[in-house]
């Protein structure tokens, strides 16, 4: 006779484990499928592969000293190259691209006054240009031969457009008579401190024509995406090329932060068109 205070062991206990081990001993497909989402969670995986992904947007701050990257399983892009097969390019990545380029430019050229003579240390600081722009450059632009223009970044996004040294102008010796701006661009105007509401340029946007002597008429254009923000009102034939980097640009013009690494993608470095203009082009045609 059983005590009336005892109470039977519950039977869904029993029924729960003996399921559990018939199904792992049956091999059960979506039991075991199961159990392995629950051990190893897809949410867990797909957010590690997420971060190892955003990391190749991000610059290895060791690739280029002179002994390389140290980690042989280093995830950070190694230049440029692995950043555009990275996929995804993140603004910050492209903002911290261009100030990596600009303090490369800086440690390249920096000497101190006292270890050099006064001529070898113009020489290596460079101009202002080369120690605060990206210098690139569009050749044969629109297919017409020997029509080139530089473009250059400043580690502040904004991009100064103006002739380049293997244009038609100086290797045929023309003499520029007259710059005229086109009537939409003239007519831009930006305000407020962030600079907004100025014209957007495309690349084939025409920005001025420059009339020569000789008849010739020659169509400059933006070469990049971006807002203008303001062209050279103080730019004279003379100074359009004589100083051509400096006083005599044509127009600034800012791109937008997703575009950087796409810009500067689709241009010339500057060694690279000294190569392809050897002919005509020296370095002192730089200054």
């Amino acid at each position: 006779m059983e005590a009336s205070g005892s109470v039977p062991p519950p039977a869904s206990t029993h029924v729960s484990l003996d399921k559990a081990t018939t199904d792992a001993g049956t091999g059960n497909p979506d039991s075991v499928a199961k159990n392995a989402v629950s051990e190893k969670p897809v949410g867990k995986k797909r957010r590690r592969e997420r971060r190892l992904a955003l990391k190749k947007t991000q610059l290895c701050r060791h690739f280029d000293k002179p002994d390389g990257c140290p980690f042989p399983d280093c995830v950070y892009a190694h230049g440029l190259d692995e950043l555009q097969d990275g996929g995804t390019f993140t603004v910050t990545a492209q903002r911290k691209l261009i100030r990596d380029q600009g303090e490369k430019r800086q440690a390249d050229k920096f000497v101190h006054k006292d270890d050099a003579t006064v001529v070898d240390y113009v020489s290596r600081t460079g101009s202002m240009v080369d120690r605060y722009y990206t210098r690139m450059y569009a050749a044969d632009i629109m297919g017409e031969p020997s029509e080139d223009q530089f473009i250059n970044m400043h580690s502040n996004r904004l991009c100064v457009i103006g002739i380049a040294p293997g244009h038609a102008i100086f290797t045929r010796g023309l003499t520029v008579i007259a710059i005229d701006f086109e009537p939409t661009i003239v007519e831009s105007k930006v305000s407020g401190k962030k600079k907004k509401g100025g014209v957007w340029l495309n690349p084939d946007t025409v920005l001025c024509r420059i009339k020569c002597s000789t008849g010739d008429v020659f169509a400059f254009r933006s070469c990049i995406r971006g807002a203008l923000i303001e062209i050279n009102e103080s730019l004279t034939p003379a100074l359009f090329t004589t100083k051509p980097f400096t006083q005599g640009f044509l127009a600034i013009v800012r791109p937008k932060p997703v575009e950087i690494v796409e810009i500067q993608a689709s241009l010339l470095p500057q060694q690279d068109y000294l190569e392809l203009r050897a002919s005509h082009v020296t370095a002192a045609s730089f200054r």
